[in-house]
């Protein structure tokens, strides 16, 4: 508060009197928030929350399979409070005529569509005897789903290449494709564009790596040199993904923790988050061969539900991804990381810390096929990298660092199986971002 104000408040009730009348501290400080209430001097307090979303979708406008109006309305009735509409290499503006076929958008698809939003809404025409509907652009559809504080759409692309795919949410303008000789180059490429955009707009924007393991395309090395790079898709859920890796190739976990200790302990390069989405493309058949909707999903907690907001957050690393399990807080006061969970009837839960050390041993070899040959992925590490610190059972988990941890994140795992592609057992799961103790 400024001096002059408080000599108002001094002067207002007279000194004597304020001194003798006023007695006890709560009598002070009820009286001085009225003031400042009434001088509009008060601060503003926002509670924050967690607010559900996906930035990794798909539609018409690209190889999806639903009208995008119908894909936005399965994750508004699902709890979602907003959505990254990524589809390849465009965005959902202006004027995108499609030829429905049993196989796109006709059918029992196109039936649905106009039983849903009736033919005032749905745009036909016939082109030499063959029917084509509009695809209507997300600032023409919006305004049938947002609701403010409750849920929001972005604007998103899936920038598609070869040799990498990077997520860009919450654009202006489409990002051409860049094709290179390396995985690297394109990541790099894709991410300085989206900053540039951000910057060149006064925008915020969030660039995120896909899918490491689709194709088995990306590398631990290559992503952990993508200097501006601050997410990557920890858990992307379609079917194709092998987020598991195989006998030969590490899962995008064990990439993860590489590439923290690498970043972190070597190229003094900052944390990048893990994200999980669900990747849909598929909204008729559902079954674990299939891309449905609604299999992993971001955590973000922000005080208010806004593109900025929710980015900002991210930013901080202020959220946590999902396969099913909830958590009720995390917190990190600097020394200890505290996760709490929302408990399901029936099920149990293990949280494990993982980290690595100080001192890790950082040697790392080829992975070789039957004849001796490298196979261009990621390479085999140390043990000492993402190992697990701590392991607690229950509901509450916590860890205190001890200033010899480069890093430090936190998995919860429950009893309850998920449906996965290739016969992988697993089950639902939350991760919590990695601290990094040692750095300012």
């Amino acid at each position: 508060m400024h001096t002059n104000r408080l000599g108002c408040l001094f002067s207002f009730f007279g000194y004597r009197r304020f001194r003798y009348r006023l007695v006890g501290t709560l009598a002070v400080v009820s009286l001085l928030t009225a003031f400042l209430m009434i001088t509009g001097c008060a601060p503003v307090t926002e509670s924050q929350k967690w607010w559900k979303g996906n930035l990794h979708t798909h539609t018409l406008w690209s190889d999806g399979d639903d009208y995008p109006e119908m894909v936005v309305e399965w994750y508004k009735k699902h709890g979602y409070n907003f959505l990254g509409l990524s589809d390849h290499n465009i965005l959902s503006q202006g004027q995108k005529w499609i030829y429905v076929t049993d196989k796109r958008g006709g059918g029992q698809v196109f039936n649905k569509y106009l039983n849903r939003f009736g033919d005032k809404w749905v745009e036909r025409r016939t082109v030499d005897g063959k029917l084509q509907v509009s695809l209507k652009p997300l600032n023409e559809f919006r305004c049938l789903f947002e609701d403010p504080g409750r849920f929001l759409l972005l604007e998103a692309e899936e920038i598609t290449q070869k040799k990498a795919h990077v997520n860009a949410i919450n654009l202006c303008e489409v990002i051409p494709r860049y094709e290179a000789d390396s995985a690297l180059e394109v990541m790099r490429s894709c991410v300085n564009k989206v900053m540039a955009e951000s910057k060149a707009a006064g925008r915020m924007m969030l660039a995120q790596i896909n899918h490491p393991n689709f194709r088995w395309a990306l590398r631990a090395e290559d992503i952990m040199q993508v200097d501006d790079a601050k997410f990557f898709e920890v858990a992307n859920c379609a079917p194709s993904v092998r987020n598991f890796g195989d006998e030969q190739r590490a899962g995008t976990e064990r990439m993860w923790d590489i590439i923290l200790t690498k970043r972190l302990g070597e190229l003094n390069l900052p944390v990048i988050y893990g994200t999980a989405t669900d990747d849909a493309h598929k909204y008729h058949k559902w079954g674990p061969q299939s891309a449905n909707p609604g299999r992993g999903w971001v955590m973000v907690r922000a005080c208010r539900l806004t593109p900025e907001s929710i980015i900002k957050a991210m930013e901080a690393g202020d959220f946590y991804v999902s396969t099913g399990v909830v958590l009720k807080d995390v917190q990190y006061d600097g020394k200890t990381l505290k996760v709490s969970i929302r408990p399901q009837m029936g099920v149990s839960y293990t949280t494990r810390f993982i980290g690595t050390l100080k001192g890790f041993d950082p040697r790392s070899r080829a992975v070789l096929d039957a004849n001796g040959v490298e196979i261009q992925t990621t390479r085999i590490y140390s043990d000492d990298i993402g190992k697990v610190l701590a392991e607690a059972k229950g509901t509450v988990a916590r860890y205190t660092v001890t200033g010899n941890e480069i890093y430090v994140r936190a998995k919860v795992i429950s009893t309850r199986p998920r449906n996965t592609s290739f016969g992988v057992i697993d089950f639902e799961a939350a991760w919590v971002q990695p601290v990094a103790p040692n750095r300012k």
